[in-house]
């Protein structure tokens, strides 16, 4: 009996994505390198990294760090640094930062089995379009109701089929490995606004690997992990039946959810949906020339699922603060553009930003939901001088075709100054740009071990 997973797995090892899909992945790998070394100094990295590198030895490189350690451990540590800051990209139909658990795990997958950059690529839309098309059955409930964190949920699948094309499984491997990956797929929202947050990121690329790796070796899974009965999308309870996955893979390898939908770089390092109200203050503010004194109150209007998402009104950490629509408007407000050092507790107890908390609302309204997710806003300033200043945002920067060049090498070049001297930043993000022709990507890696001085 042919199951589901074998035509999932015909895709990983078969398919043929567009020379456009790799322009699109190739921008999802420097975005997401670029946060990666931005989140490598920080706290939550650095536990991971403490905690592996004295029980691993490997040949990968944990990035912004001149550590190595095995495939499994570097894509973990490094899937925690991406997701770090929640400065990484998103996808609207899998609900999921895709890049923070796919580059990961494609990257150790490739130092293990000396890939070249092209093979990344298409790794990494390989896994992305799997993700894609679980996302199109299993949300909005898995995500919106049932608190999973697709990230990881949909994420660790994703990365196993990633990585199963770079180690070069064949059909009944990536089966296996997709099935191994089911029973490893976790994560839940209770924890977003806390260090497990981009655990998640790492969990998800570490255990892809370890899927991909175990199934290379021999290791075998139910073929109806993911549909079975007792499968993986009854088990994460599925907006739809197992039975809707057929439909939804129907077109792999013909339509390419990454050309369509495409992948939502971040320009603020908040949640994603803080960014269209962050776009319409920002805006504002300009036209307008207000200040934090006179601003008697700020109404912001979302879809349904925002408000499930930022819950901290009043946030004390850095972490909480990136999901707190209160502090993201005051910050806007008080420091301009969001940056990674808005979110420092030191601004977040900034008296201004304090006394422009309780001004602050965020309510929903149900009329928005029929758009994608976390795109619509309204926002409504009234100031003390009597004017009532508003305007209505429909996505926001950084969402496909609303990112320059200019703004991704921005970007990434004030990320990778966080873990590398400037000049090594410039020459990764120049390798970057030629990604696809690289033979392989060790000289890539090599060079994100180039620490600065001092750290």
């Amino acid at each position: 009996m042919i199951h589901i997973t074998h035509s999932l797995a015909d895709f990983i090892t078969s398919s043929l994505p567009p020379a456009e899909a790799r322009h699109r992945a190739a921008i999802a790998l420097c975005d997401t390198i670029g946060v990666i070394l931005a989140g490598a100094p920080e706290a939550a990295a650095s536990i991971i990294r403490r905690t592996i590198v004295s029980e691993s030895r490997g040949k990968c490189r944990i990035l912004g760090t001149t550590e190595l350690a095995s495939a499994t451990d570097a894509a973990l540590a490094n899937g925690v640094a991406a997701h770090a800051h929640d400065y990484d990209d998103m996808c609207f139909v899998s609900m999921a930062h895709p890049s923070c658990a796919l580059v990961p795990a494609a990257l150790a997958a490739a130092e293990l089995s000396g890939t070249s950059g092209r093979a990344v690529l298409d790794a990494y839309i390989v896994g992305f379009e799997i993700e894609c098309r679980l996302g199109l059955v299993m949300n909005p409930r898995h995500y919106h109701e049932r608190g999973w964190h697709c990230t990881s949920s949909i994420g660790t699948l994703g990365a196993a089929a990633a990585a199963a094309r770079l180690l070069g499984l064949n059909q009944m491997e990536s089966v296996h490995a997709l099935g191994i990956a089911a029973s490893l797929a976790c994560g839940v929202k209770e924890n977003l606004g806390s260090m497990v947050k981009p655990l998640h990121a790492g969990m998800a690329a570490r255990n892809g690997v370890m899927a991909a790796r175990l199934a290379k070796a021999g290791f075998v899974a139910s073929e109806q992990a993911i549909d079975g009965p007792q499968g993986y999308l009854v088990a994460m309870d599925s907006e739809k039946s197992p039975h809707a996955l057929p439909d939804a893979i129907a077109d792999l390898g013909s339509r390419w959810e990454i050309l369509d939908t495409g992948v939502t770089v971040k320009l603020y390092p908040s949640c994603a949906a803080t960014h269209p109200p962050l776009d319409v203050l920002l805006d504002l503010k300009r036209r307008y020339n207000f200040t934090a004194d006179n601003i008697e109150g700020i109404d912001v209007e979302v879809d349904s699922m925002t408000p499930r998402l930022l819950i901290h009104s009043r946030p004390s950490t850095a972490l909480e603060a990136k999901f707190s629509m209160p502090f993201c408007a005051g910050a806007a407000i008080v420091f301009g553009h969001p940056t990674i050092e808005t979110f420092d507790v030191v601004k977040i107890q900034d008296s201004r930003i304090q006394h422009l908390l309780p001004l602050v609302t965020l309510r929903a309204n149900p009329a928005f939901d029929a758009a994608a997710p976390l795109s619509q806003a309204n926002v409504t300033v009234r100031l003390k001088d009597g004017r009532t200043v508003s305007d209505r945002a429909d996505g926001a920067r950084g969402y496909p075709g609303r990112l320059t060049e200019d703004e991704l090498n921005t970007k990434f070049l004030g990320c990778a100054r966080r873990s590398l001297p400037h000049d090594t930043a410039v020459q990764v993000l120049q390798a970057l740009h030629t990604i696809e022709t690289a033979s392989s990507i060790t000289g890539l890696t090599q060079l994100c071990g180039t620490v600065r001085r001092g750290d």
